[in-house]
């Protein structure tokens, strides 16, 4: 089982670019199923954790959520290991809209579920999306925006590029407590 230890062995200081590189080598290792299988807890932690702050730095949380959907699953308890218990509280909040049944995985049902959670003039082809009433919808997503600001306004001091260590501070963190 590959650890964080391991894996930071030769590092002498790890900066983005370091963090970059560890995680397109976990990557190479395959799925996120076949990562947390190959990795010790604390890695697999922390690989979640690169890709949850990396794609949001690019794209915000609508982004990662609905381009990276097999991070979902994992981001909650990600975010209360990284000991940000107000995040991980917005992240639910913001999965608290999402159809009960939602699987997270990038097919054309999650497809479908990311547009009508995302304005209620997009069209899905989902016929269990479609029989939910237009008021409903409209209420599912006046929330889901709503709770993703209020997670928007949490996140960008502690991970947009005005934070500390240009926003890996949470990263680094983690990886000297378990390093």
């Amino acid at each position: 089982m590959l650890t964080l230890e391991e894996c930071l062995k030769d590092v002498k200081y790890i900066e983005e670019v370091t963090l970059v590189e560890l995680s397109d080598k976990l990557w190479e290792l395959g799925t996120l199923e076949k990562i947390k299988e190959e990795v010790s807890p604390e890695l697999f932690t922390l690989h979640v954790g690169m890709n949850m702050i990396g794609n949001w730095k690019g794209s915000g949380w609508w982004g990662v959520i609905s381009e990276h959907a097999k991070l979902v699953p994992f981001v909650a308890d990600t975010l209360e290991d990284f000991g940000l218990p107000a995040l991980k509280t917005a992240f639910e909040n913001v999965i608290s809209c999402f159809p009960e049944d939602t699987i997270f995985s990038n097919d054309d049902t999650y497809c479908d579920t990311i547009n009508f959670l995302q304005n209620v003039r997009f069209k899905v082809s989902n016929e269990r999306l479609n029989t939910i009433s237009i008021e409903k919808r409209k209420e599912m997503v006046n929330n889901i925006h709503r709770y993703l600001e209020e997670l928007e306004q949490l996140t960008e001091p502690l991970w947009g590029y005005s934070g500390e260590n240009n926003g890996w501070k949470t990263v680094l963190d983690f990886i000297s407590a378990h390093k």
